[in-house]
């Protein structure tokens, strides 16, 4: 710094330099900023159509719920099977027909949904195979497996959601059918329902 102040002009000169630098630079930041505002607003807007369809998909979880409480009061091995088959299935291929039309408007979001619908998908062709090898009550067991791998899939979707949630400073609440029904686990004495879960359909 010594040698550069002895010399005023170059002083000057590379002031010059420097300035002439810091004005692109200057420029840059604030197009990044205006980007970083447009994220954010893309952001927002994203989650507050994904909520609100989420809220809309609620109708269909419920019937996926409703099956499963059907087929948890068959008298019997080939009633449950039939109501597997007539009632379940159908009513998870309509959830999961809903989940594939969610507004997924980010590229994060829609990684984060694809967590819940692969969740989905990946569930309804274990309870396929399922229904199809099941022989006898000694069988009901395995389902225990299907649930919890569907928990596993929702609660890690439901944690990165809250995280995107957060990092756009809103806050993801549960719906009380959602939560209550990822919280119920126990299974009747002869049959068994997975613990389900809608996309998050609140946000603040």
């Amino acid at each position: 710094m010594a040698h550069l102040w002895s010399l005023s002009l170059r002083v000057v000169i590379i002031v010059s330099a420097v300035l002439a630098l810091a004005l692109p630079s200057g420029c840059k930041k604030v197009q990044a900023d205006r980007q970083l505002t447009a994220a954010e607003k893309q952001a927002n807007g994203a989650i507050e159509k994904y909520s609100t369809a989420s809220a809309e998909a609620n109708a269909a979880h419920q019937a996926v719920l409703q099956s499963f409480e059907q087929a948890n009061h068959a008298n019997d091995i080939s009633q449950y099977k039939q109501a597997l088959r007539d009632k379940v299935l159908p009513a998870m291929d309509a959830f999961i027909a809903r989940l594939k039309t969610m507004p997924t408007e980010t590229p994060e979001l829609k990684r984060i949904h694809g967590e819940l619908l692969d969740a989905y998908q990946t569930a309804r062709g274990e309870i396929d195979a399922f229904e199809q090898e099941l022989a006898g009550v000694d069988g009901l067991a395995r389902f225990g497996d299907i649930r919890s791998r569907l928990q596993t899939g929702v609660r890690t979707y439901r944690e990165a959601l809250a995280a995107y949630y957060a990092a756009n400073k809103r806050q993801l609440k549960l719906d009380a059918g959602s939560a209550q029904a990822a919280a119920s686990t126990a299974p009747t004495p002869t049959t068994a329902a997975p613990a389900a879960a809608t996309p998050e359909s609140a946000a603040q």
